[in-house]
């Protein structure tokens, strides 16, 4: 059977991504024209419509929408392809590719890379940090090997693995109101007095799950987008929050008027581990990577 051209099934889904033939000609470094006949062909060599173009506007129709999502899912296979044979003589001849959300990774990457360089001194890493379902969507489509994140999570058919569990603190100003000394009912704070991470953050989960509020009104509306904000924010006594262990120990409190104290009960925790995308060629170098951050320092 006669097979369409890879670089048709890319010019597709990079058009699918951008809905924009000039944006997706330069994503792949290609000329417009070259792009957009590469297209037509495939529509050609299939006997369909796939995009429908305007002046202004490209709108994918339903058949279309389905067969870029298959070339993405071709297109990945075929790097597993090419991944799989150049790891057969050396797993370390490509890139390695490590993501870590924005709660564990400024805390944990730096000496996992160190550690890692140490123990593999040809081996090359990339490390990005992001949101969870950032990092999940990455990891699907074959643009990140690994990704440190907080579990559990519904990382859909990934691979995942706990590594360790992680306590979490209490932490307010040393002389604030907002709260007694020793309290742990959330519901008894003044409203708008919680402050956590905003929306798509784990951690804001995992501390909304802990605290078990009755009164959602307690939360502060105002979500930040860091862990340093958060105690800036905490250190100007605006409210209380909730901090994992790896932070407190990598000093964020350091020079501030902040007391912490370990929240008790088994639901003030979260659990860290790495997730994976299924069937991954290079699975053995993945484990051993694993296998080096299987326990806090």
């Amino acid at each position: 059977m006669h097979l369409p051209p890879i670089r048709q099934l890319q010019y597709l889904v990079a058009l699918y991504d951008h809905l924009h033939f000039g944006k997706a000609a330069r994503h792949l470094n290609v000329t417009q024209s070259t792009l957009s006949t590469g297209i037509r062909e495939l529509e050609k060599f299939l006997g369909v419509q796939l995009v429908e173009r305007t002046n202004k506007s490209v709108t994918f129709s339903d058949l279309g929408r389905r067969i870029a999502d298959r070339s993405r899912y071709i297109l990945m296979q075929t790097e597993d392809l090419i991944d799989e044979a150049r790891a057969y003589n050396n797993p370390l001849s490509t890139p390695v590719r490590v993501g870590g959300i924005h709660t564990i990774a400024p805390f944990v990457l730096g000496g996992y890379a160190v550690e890692l360089r140490a123990a593999m001194p040809s081996i090359q890493l990339y490390l990005r940090e992001s949101t969870t379902a950032e990092l999940v969507e990455e990891l699907l489509e074959n643009k990140l090997d690994l990704a440190l994140i907080a579990l559990p999570y519904d990382a859909g058919s990934l691979e995942t693995r706990v590594l360790f569990r992680e306590r979490l603190y209490l932490a307010h100003h040393k002389r604030t109101e907002l709260i007694e000394p020793g309290q742990t009912d959330f519901d008894e704070l003044p409203d708008e007095s919680l402050l956590l991470l905003d929306d798509g953050h784990c951690l804001r989960d995992h501390a909304l799950a802990g605290c078990r509020l009755k009164n959602h009104k307690k939360v502060h509306t105002f979500g930040a987008n860091s862990l340093q904000m958060l105690v800036q924010m905490v250190n100007s006594d605006i409210g209380v929050t909730i901090l994992p262990q790896m932070a407190i120990d990598s000093g964020i409190l350091n020079g501030t008027e902040i007391s912490h104290h370990p929240l008790p009960g088994p639901q003030f925790h979260r659990d860290i581990g790495f997730a994976w995308r299924r069937g991954h060629s290079r699975l053995p170098l993945l484990e051993e990577m694993m296998t080096s951050l299987a326990a806090p320092k």
